[in-house]
């Protein structure tokens, strides 16, 4: 069965209306038309059916419907889409089976924000504001990144939150404040600019301060809790998505000012890892965007060594990772505000080395430092941590680095492996392909059209024939799909649970097939001869191309060269017929 709450949201909400506030859409006959938000065209090839409540695109393929959609642009899980989406139609989502944070956590937060901006505005926010120019922070900068200023009070912002009707355990859940050893609290941001830090549909969800004067951390920030989790966050996610796809990569830095700094100067693409460890789910939320991320963090020996681990953590989860080298053991944020700071930076970005060439780099002056040894186990131990196809186009440069012959460097690999997860469809996208043609975009379509069926005409999954489908289908998907449907699997529970998986590409096949059948005849019956009739084709001319080859290399038993012989006369009495 179909998710309730999901056909609610649904049928509340117009996918031409929330399509349209990032897509400009032109009507045209009964659909609406578009610049493809996630590919680059100059001739709208996007399409949004306010009929179907679908959409999709004939230049890359990609379709679906309402939550599909959001998932893709703001690249948000199933879980995010469906609070975003459900607040937008006002509707509650129910507590049992689903993490919810309450609304007021989320409203109390952009509370702070607004009362920590109007204190840095005030006249007790002098020293925070003359400590941003001296930064090269304009208040322009300060206003449109939120920056603001937590008074040297003991509870200035919770005074002014429980006078809103904030309660002192929501004020607690929400990490404002610090519970005292008496049972008093105080606010926890005392005599700090403040950064709020953002989830990356938007939402705060936690605050970093930066104390300017006086003892203590030199920075701070939220805790671990119901709102804020530090492996689930990078700093300027939100702003910086848009321009991380539409590049093609992150850049990825450690502090607030070094990424605010980015974009202040132009890279829009720039992120903080809020001074934690990268974890496996930042390594995920950077995937959602684009696979290439460029790391750039203390460029001195010791901050690089203590740092590789997190880089190959970023690789092992399919990022293609580069490491930025800047000049005079500077941080982007000092660099960029040197003079000929952002030509520097420029060009240390195009100078910027592939992982494992970097760590070669690093292996030389580490085995000056600690060792040749201790060196080679740290470099070996992390290589492990990747996939042979990571590894294959810096073998050459690894063996003649460590003085190992081929045989010998996979020996060693083999000692520190572990268990690797190979991203072979990443590979696949990234190798070069060949041009299709209009013949095999035909058979593409036809494949999605027939699943379609399937999926829109439940009297069709109980015809004989019908068993044979799968089985005629390339693509392992639709294959998948029509195995599921025929094994009695209805469309609302398999869009439920692709939903709840955050998996898009089903969807999008289908919404092919949904815009392309109309090609194939007018009625599902004259759709369905004319569909079959063409994989059962195909089919035979796989067949045929497989006998073919078997026969050329000299494999080819008697009997399969009668085969081949038979498709033959097939396939020219079929082509004589048409």
């Amino acid at each position: 069965m179909s998710d309730p709450i999901v056909d609610q949201i649904k049928a509340v909400l117009d996918v031409v209306e929330v399509i349209g506030e990032s897509v400009r859409l032109t009507k045209k006959g009964r659909n609406y038309t578009g610049l493809c938000p996630f590919h680059d065209e100059k001739t709208p090839s996007f399409m949004v059916s306010q009929e179907r409540q679908s959409w999709h695109c004939f230049g890359c393929g990609k379709g679906g419907d309402l939550f599909s959609f959001v998932m893709l642009k703001d690249g948000l899980s199933f879980p995010e889409a469906l609070e975003y989406l459900a607040a937008r139609a006002g509707i509650e989502l129910p507590r049992q089976g689903r993490r919810q944070v309450s609304k007021d956590l989320f409203a109390l937060m952009e509370e702070a924000v607004s009362f920590y901006r109007q204190e840095l505005r005030g006249p007790g926010g002098a020293a925070a504001r003359a400590y941003l120019e001296r930064r090269n922070v304009s208040p322009e900068a300060a206003a449109a990144f939120e920056l603001g200023w937590a008074p040297n009070a003991w509870q200035s912002l919770s005074d002014h939150l429980k006078r809103g009707g904030a309660s002192e355990a929501s004020l607690l859940k929400a990490g404002l404040v610090i519970q005292g050893n008496r049972g008093n609290s105080y606010d926890r941001f005392r005599g700090r600019v403040t950064f709020p830090i953002r989830n990356v549909s938007g939402r705060v969800v936690a605050l970093g301060g930066r104390l300017i004067d006086g003892e203590g951390a030199k920075y701070l920030n939220s805790p671990e809790g119901e709102l804020y989790s530090k492996k689930n966050n990078l700093y300027l996610l939100d702003r910086a998505k848009e321009s991380i796809r539409e590049k093609g990569r992150s850049i990825l830095v450690e502090g607030y000012m070094d990424a605010l700094r980015l974009h202040l100067c132009g890279w829009a693409e720039g992120v903080a890892s809020l001074g934690t460890a990268l974890t496996e789910e930042q390594a995920a939320l950077l995937r959602r965007f684009a696979d290439k991320c460029y790391i750039c963090y203390d460029s001195d020996l010791a901050g690089q060594t203590a740092t590789l681990r997190g880089m190959y953590l970023l690789a092992s989860e399919g990022l293609t990772v580069y490491v930025v080298t800047l000049p005079e053991g500077k941080d982007p944020d000092e660099l960029l505000q040197m003079p000929g700071g952002p030509e520097s930076f420029a060009k240390a970005l195009d100078d910027a080395l592939p992982l494992v060439s970097h760590h070669i780099k690093l292996f030389r002056a580490q085995s000056e430092r600690d060792g040749v040894t201790k060196a080679s186990r740290d470099l070996l131990e992390s290589l492990s941590a990747l996939s042979s196809l990571d590894l294959s186009p810096h073998r050459a440069e690894l063996c003649q680095a460590l003085g190992l012959t081929d045989y010998q460097l996979r020996q060693e690999l083999e000692r520190f492996r572990r268990p690797v997860r190979v991203d072979v469809k990443r590979f696949e996208d990234a190798a070069p392909q060949k041009k299709r043609s209009p013949k095999d975009k035909m058979f593409r379509e036809s494949e999605a059209s027939m699943t379609y069926l399937l999926w829109s005409q439940k009297s069709l999954r109980g015809r004989r024939e019908a068993l044979q489908v799968p089985g005629l289908l390339e693509n392992p998907i639709l294959q998948d799909i029509a195995a599921a449907l025929l094994g009695g699997s209805e469309p609302g529970e398999l869009e439920s649970r692709w939903l709840q998986l955050g998996e898009t590409d089903p969807k999008e096949a289908l919404t092919e097939g949904e815009y392309s059948i109309s090609r194939f005849g007018s009625t599902a019956q004259e759709q369905w001869d004319v569909l079959l009739s063409a994989l059962l084709r195909r089919a035979t001319e796989r067949r045929y191309e497989a006998l073919k080859g078997k026969i050329l290399r000299g494999e080819a038993t008697e009997e399969e060269v009668s085969q081949w012989g038979a498709l033959s006369r097939e396939l020219k009495c079929s082509a004589k017929g048409s």
